[in-house]
């Protein structure tokens, strides 16, 4: 069992949310209390699960950093190139296998760093500061990330977070019922592991948490930022709203398989192997002394 200390925050309604700094300054609980159910979490997460980091991470809301999903480069798989040399980098980057720091705490906020260390300097040769906060306000849960460029040069990188929302929301429904209310977008497909995307239109719709998504699906330009997680045995629906981070292009939706408990809805600022797709304009390039700023919420209630 990895050894973390919990940081709990508390609303005056009642709501609750939990954060592990320790473990990648995980988020593993937001929780609101709703009438007939009494407090409702709206995310997946177990001790099971937590005892298995950072090994397997299916819980709660991980941080992508500094790179969403895969990389591979001349033929290396977990490896990216720049400036001529080659570097390891696992899946969806080390942010969310990394210590952070507290900075800020109170009763309804928390504000965590990582900054460059001796190990992450090996793989990922570049001085940053990447702050998060959690923020509950009225039953909202908002967060805000912060990434600085201290270095001297151009600093590359992709993030993304990656909720695994619980369906059903509650015992008195099934999985089967829940739906994705999505809006009008681009389907991305991948080929050859991420070398190009083809796009085609997605219409708005009702997608069942049923349909097979083990191999990801990719969405692109939503119309709105928001997508709508839909517990209609329940009555309840979980929003994700990043309409205040405009360079979350893209979302993913992907669940192990159609039995899981959780379905997860992960914005992001780039699609699969997006260091080795540079010409694709999707990897953030910020220059030295810089800062890269992103704003989402989450809020469980009851359907609209």
């Amino acid at each position: 069992m990895p050894e973390y200390t919990l940081v709990t925050l508390s609303d005056t309604d009642g709501s609750l949310a939990a954060i592990a700094p320790q473990l990648g300054g995980w988020l593993l609980r937001y929780a609101r209390p709703m009438p007939g159910h009494g407090l409702v979490e709206a995310l997946h997460c177990s001790q099971a699960v937590i005892d298995r980091y950072p090994r397997e991470m299916y819980a709660g809301n991980p941080i992508l950093f500094p790179l969403v999903s895969f990389n591979h480069a001349s033929g290396k798989d977990h490896h990216y190139e720049w400036n001529g040399q080659s570097y390891p980098m696992p899946q969806h980057g080390f942010g969310r296998r990394s210590k952070w720091t507290v900075v800020h705490q109170d009763a309804t906020s928390v504000s965590m760093e990582l900054t460059d260390n001796e190990t992450t300097r090996k793989d990922y040769p570049f001085a940053f500061g990447h702050r998060l906060t959690y923020r509950l306000a009225s039953g909202r849960l908002h967060w805000e990330q912060v990434v600085e460029n201290r270095s001297s040069e151009v600093m590359p990188f992709a993030t993304g977070f990656h909720p695994y929302l619980a369906v059903p929301l509650t015992p008195k429904s099934g999985r089967a019922d829940c739906f994705v209310e999505i809006p009008e977008a681009k389907r991305m497909t991948m080929h050859d592991r991420g070398v190009s995307f083809t796009a085609k239109p997605f219409l708005a719709q009702n997608w069942s948490v049923q349909e097979d998504v083990a191999d990801t699906l990719f969405l692109a330009g939503l119309k709105k930022s928001e997508l709508v997680l839909v517990d209609p045995g329940s009555e309840l629906e979980v929003i994700l709203n990043f309409e205040d981070a405009p360079q979350h292009r893209f979302v993913a939706l992907w669940a192990k398989t159609p039995e899981e408990p959780f379905y997860c809805l992960e914005p992001w600022t780039a699609l699969p192997n997006v260091f080795t797709r540079a010409k694709d304009r999707e990897l953030i390039l910020l220059e030295p002394q810089k800062t890269f700023r992103a704003a989402m919420w989450m809020e469980l209630r009851k359907m609209a």
